[in-house]
């Protein structure tokens, strides 16, 4: 077991990585290694192998939201997404409802662009881009349900039909409405 191994050591460590969970992945993983390192020659230097050696050491170094928020400040903020950056796909989706059901051929190319599009935006999670991709599949799924499933099978007459046809291809819309404020959110 090295001294770094020591559960002083790795409290302190946890403690400052839950702290920088703002940072970026590598920035984040690159300042445990650093504070790691430095804590490890911080000791050997002091030959420090008691708890109370091992805090003093650790109290030298700094509380971990200091560390914190010095990487933190230190770190350039993401770019903004642009404004067409954030609508266009939002435009597409909402377009790809109707024309899926109605135009297909146009629909389908649109459909898969606006899908490319949302999942390559930055300014969503991903909780929110499975929300809007899963909108965005519904009119296919709809339409290919019509194809599958034989004429006069399902019978609920034009008044059950017709409410359905008008909800399948506005879901994609409300799924972009979701997602602009999804966005405002996180910007």
């Amino acid at each position: 077991m090295t001294i770094t191994d020591h559960p002083l050591v790795k409290k302190y460590l946890a403690a400052v990585a839950r702290e920088t969970a703002g940072l970026s992945p590598e920035r984040r993983n690159e300042l445990l290694a650093d504070l790691e390192e430095h804590i490890a020659v911080a000791l050997a230097e002091e030959s420090a192998s008691g708890d109370d050696e091992i805090r003093a050491v650790l109290a030298r170094l700094g509380d971990p939201r200091t560390i914190a928020a010095t990487a933190l400040g230190e770190e350039l903020p993401a770019a903004p997404a642009s404004r067409g950056r954030t609508l266009g796909p939002l435009v597409l989706l909402a377009a790809s409802g109707p024309l899926t059901v109605f135009a297909p051929p146009l629909g389908v190319p649109a459909l898969i662009g606006a899908i490319w599009w949302l999942w390559s935006a930055p300014q969503w999670r991903n909780r929110d881009k499975v929300i809007g991709t899963v909108a965005a599949l519904v009119p296919l799924l709809f339409l290919v349900s019509q194809w599958v499933v034989p004429a006069g099978t399902l019978n609920f007459g034009l008044g059950a039909f017709l409410p359905v046809l008008l909800a399948v291809p506005a879901l994609p819309t409300a799924a972009g409405v979701y997602l602009l404020r999804a966005a405002r959110r996180q910007a």
